[in-house]
């Protein structure tokens, strides 16, 4: 059962390279929700990256970055982080962007605030 689990989340982490899956993906009410679920470090039996990897694809919408960050993303990321899990660092810092920076347009350039 978990090589099959593996599998599948190897599977769906490569259909997520295709806009049209993702917008399916972002549609399902709890699909963001179970990946992050499944970014639990205590939970050992599977590989992370693939998990990883697809909240990587999803990051670049607001929406669900929200929904990420309400699912307590972060702090598994941190978590897979300190574990040195491929990708987590840069979802993290994608994640912790939108929080804490806030960007202003003044006179046709940018500031960070």
């Amino acid at each position: 059962a978990v090589e099959e689990k593996e599998v599948a989340a190897k599977a769906l982490s490569n259909l997520m390279v295709y806009a049209g899956n993702r917008r399916i993906f972002r549609k399902e009410e709890r699909g963001i929700v179970s990946a992050v679920l499944l970014l639990d470090p205590l939970i050992q039996s599977w590989d992370k990256k693939y998990y990883v990897s697809i909240l990587a694809s999803l990051v670049h919408s607001k929406k669900c970055r929200k929904q990420m960050v309400a699912s307590g993303a972060c702090v598994y990321l941190q978590k897979l982080v300190d574990i040195n899990v491929e990708g987590a660092k840069k979802l993290l810092d994608s994640l912790g962007r939108g929080k804490t920076i806030a960007v202003n347009e003044v006179r046709g350039g940018f500031i960070s605030l």
